[in-house]
């Protein structure tokens, strides 16, 4: 058989069901299968041997790494009454398929989240303790025509999850009003969202909106700075990090939802889920990187000057 060949309806039955049973254990406690495990889950039914081989090397590395779970501090437990929400959001451009009537249509792009119980100085820390709680890496549906708009599209769907954790939570507490869940919760916790993208958080953060040309990104955007900007439905002239929501840019290097959005190594994530702290410190290399293209970029905008001169 080839590789490009389609199963039968019994190899295809055989996939399915070893699919299944990693899908659970990725969604019970590995993140890192989620990726993979994902795109399995959309060559259901439409499968071909390549397919099986990708399986069988998703399987390997589930039994490899089946010592790797998640670690819960204990002794440095969270305060319950002062913690805070953190949803870890990422996502990958234009690097997927979707299957659209009987054909797969390239250029989707991938979405991952990971929402923790996270200590009250998350807006800051450099190290942290974390509890996580949930996580999903899903194809976006709707075609992205820029990395922000992925971006975007991965944070209201990572937010959206946190912000339901933080009213259960806020509920447990004898806090919530169901007439106004949202704000009420909004009020008593604090919910931080964490991305890599450098574009998405000078716009969230910005003290006026942006405008983009792209309406439906536009309107996305307002809602999201609205949750940060906006405290008891009051325009606030700074982010309070005392409740709310906020959000908070960190290095690519340090993100532990980019294996849920390729396939990609995921020892970042692996130490976080095994130690349950959260390391925000840059790795020497990606520091070094940064450097260099900054002094790439003032070398080209002195060279342009005195062109100009």
């Amino acid at each position: 058989a080839k590789l490009i060949d389609a199963l039968n309806d019994k190899e295809n039955t055989n996939l399915r069901s070893v699919v299944a049973s990693l899908s659970w254990v990725a969604r019970q406690v590995r993140p890192a299968l989620c990726y993979r495990v994902n795109k399995l889950q959309t060559k259901q039914g439409k499968a071909t041997f390549k397919d099986v081989r990708e399986c069988n090397k998703v399987l390997e590395f589930a039994l490899q790494t089946s010592e790797e779970g998640i670690y819960f501090s204990s002794d440095q437990a969270l305060n319950w009454d002062d913690m805070v929400v953190c949803t870890v959001t990422d996502a990958s451009f234009c690097n997927e398929d979707e299957y659209v009537k009987g054909v797969f249509e390239p250029g989707r792009s991938q979405q991952g989240f990971i929402v923790c119980l996270a200590q009250a100085n998350a807006v800051e820390a450099e190290t942290m303790i974390v509890h996580p709680i949930s996580w999903s890496s899903t194809v976006i549906k709707r075609v992205c025509r820029s990395t922000m708009m992925a971006e975007t599209f991965a944070m209201i769907k990572g937010t959206e999850a946190g912000a339901r954790i933080r009213a259960a939570i806020v509920d447990m507490k004898g806090k919530l009003n169901m007439a106004d869940w949202e704000g009420s919760s909004a009020d008593v916790m604090g919910h931080v969202w964490m991305t890599d993208c450098d574009s998405l958080y000078e716009h969230l953060i910005s003290t006026k909106h942006n405008s983009v040309d792209n309406k439906r990104l536009n309107v996305d955007l307002m809602a999201l700075r609205q949750l940060v900007w906006e405290r008891g439905n009051e325009r606030q002239e700074f982010v309070d990090h005392s409740r709310g929501d906020f959000p908070r840019w960190i290095d690519t290097s340090t993100m532990i939802a980019d294996p849920l959005t390729k396939a990609m190594s995921c020892e970042r994530l692996s130490k976080t889920l095994s130690t349950g702290i959260l390391d925000l410190k840059p790795t020497e290399e990606s520091l070094y990187i940064k450097e260099k293209n900054k002094a790439v970029r003032k070398k080209a905008r002195e060279a342009k000057k005195s062109q100009r001169a």
